[in-house]
């Protein structure tokens, strides 16, 4: 049985307040969707903006590294220069296989060095955020 406002005593009847039509399964399974879609669009929306800020940190410490890794590379190479104009020059007298060791040892180590600042200063993008954005 139905119980409408005319059914229900004055007193009562003035405290009712209409409000609309009745709410089918089929509206309360959207808003159920609509609400399941908000709360994916939140978890990807923080996922994404932490991601941002870690990687921007990240940006910022590659360029101090990569500037003070280039700074002390290029130094290293004005001292090899020097030293091979001044063994050159007769400046410095060294055994001939002491200054080829140690221009191919330098020379060797800034090699290195550029591998390594290539390799690990510039990553590839994380793929660690890529799966768990797809789970989303």
């Amino acid at each position: 049985m139905t119980v409408t406002t005319s059914m229900l005593p004055d007193s009562i009847r003035e405290k009712v307040v209409s409000v609309g039509t009745p709410v089918t399964s089929d509206e309360v399974d959207t808003y159920r969707q609509l609400q399941e879609i908000r709360d994916k669009s939140k978890k990807l929306s923080t996922i994404l903006d932490a991601w941002e800020r870690q990687h921007s940190e990240e940006r910022k410490l590659r360029q101090t590294y990569a500037l003070w890794l280039l700074v002390g590379l290029f130094v290293q190479m004005v001292l090899v220069n020097a030293a091979f104009f001044a063994i050159g020059l007769k400046w410095i007298q060294v055994d001939k296989w002491v200054a080829n060791a140690f221009i191919l040892a330098v020379f060797g180590e800034i090699a290195s060095m550029t591998f390594f600042v290539i390799k690990y200063l510039f990553p590839k993008v994380s793929s660690d955020v890529l799966a768990t954005l797809e789970k989303l």
